[in-house]
């Protein structure tokens, strides 16, 4: 086991003998800190951390003894002790050119289909090469068809038609994909019609700004299951609401809240309007003191019909007072206090 310092060992000059710098493989490099040393037993190389990466040290076989010239310089290189010398020369910055040469060279520059090129064969010549019209990135360039087996990239500005019908096809495609990293795609114009050939996936969110939302459809599912009517009506509500069905030649029936009467009504034959019918129920427990009891229905009428019935076999009918005493609240009387234990039940139909 290694004996560890955990302070810095100062020789005073003295030889340090008979030393092993530390084996490691170099798969179990040290952490690096300026200056360190380990010898990587892997590669046979003694490394030293420069503060950033390490470092292997040159040495014996590994010091670097030749010099090698590549490219259009000559010359010649040594190394002696560590010191490296290059005597070179730099070939000519001139080739003459000729049937002697070797290797390819341009003998002239000519056009192709729509292309013209100008220029006086010879060393210094600077051809000019032109096709009709300006293609520069800011000029319109006018081509009667263009087939292009790759991909098309706008950086930048609009793709327009002048033509009566513009169709984007591809008979192989799968997938055609509108879109990008834009936050808004608009796809028709202000006005006419924009159709969808085959069915229609939206993935986000759906939102109609039109007056009329029609759906010609024989089979409607919603998932949500509330549907929220009236949903821009943000102050006091003074609309009703409902559901209407189309019967053809017969009149329309709907189902509406009133916002008038604030009730739910329905009409069989689109002129008369019913209220529907609400029900409250709950229990009376006795005590054998208590003959009044209040019960809060939250109907909010008096138009109300009250039933009491005996809470246990054979559920009976049974005749109590009954005081409507306010629009949301009954009272319901006994005679003599029904004994502890004794249960009716109270239903309010209104």
């Amino acid at each position: 086991m290694a004996k560890r310092f955990l302070v810095s060992l100062d020789l005073g000059t003295n030889e340090l003998q008979n030393a092993v710098i530390q084996n490691l493989p170099a798969a179990s490099e040290p952490t690096g800190v300026k200056g360190r040393v380990y010898f990587d037993s892997t590669n046979d190389a003694l490394k030293i951390y420069d503060g950033t990466a390490w470092q292997q040290v040159a040495f014996g076989t590994s010091a670097a003894s030749t010099v090698t010239l590549t490219g259009d310089v000559t010359g010649t290189g040594n190394v002696s002790e560590g010191t490296i010398t290059v005597s070179t020369t730099i070939a000519a910055n001139s080739v003459e050119l000729g049937t002697d040469t070797t290797g390819n060279y341009v003998v002239d520059v000519t056009g192709g289909t729509g292309v013209t090129v100008t220029h006086t064969p010879g060393e210094g010549s600077s051809p000019e090469v032109a096709i009709g019209q300006d293609v520069a990135t800011t000029a319109s360039p006018s081509f009667v068809d263009m087939t292009l087996t790759g991909d098309i990239a706008v950086n930048g500005g609009d793709i327009t038609t002048t033509g009566t019908t513009a169709s984007i096809f591809d008979a192989n495609a799968e997938t055609l994909s509108i879109g990008g990293d834009a936050t808004t795609v608009t796809i028709g114009a202000a006005s006419g019609t924009t159709t969808v050939g085959n069915s229609l996936i939206v993935t986000g969110d759906l939102t109609v700004n039109g007056t009329t939302t029609t759906l010609n459809t024989s089979e409607l599912a919603v998932e949500d299951n509330t549907v929220v009517l009236n949903s821009n009506v943000t102050g006091s509500p003074v609309a009703n609401a409902g559901i209407e069905v189309e019967r053809g030649t017969e009149t329309n029936v709907s189902i509406l809240w009133n916002e008038t009467s604030n009730l739910w009504s329905f009409t069989n034959d689109g002129t008369t309007y019913y209220n529907m019918v609400r029900k409250v129920s709950s229990d009376i427990t006795g005590d054998s003191s208590t003959t009044s009891f209040a019960i809060t229905h939250n109907l909010g009428t008096r138009d109300v019909t009250v039933e009491v019935y005996d809470a246990a076999s054979p559920y009976d009918t049974v005749e109590v007072d009954i005081e409507r005493t306010g629009t949301n609240s009954v009272t319901i009387k006994f005679a003599s206090a029904p004994g502890i234990g004794t249960n009716y039940r109270a239903v309010i139909v209104g």
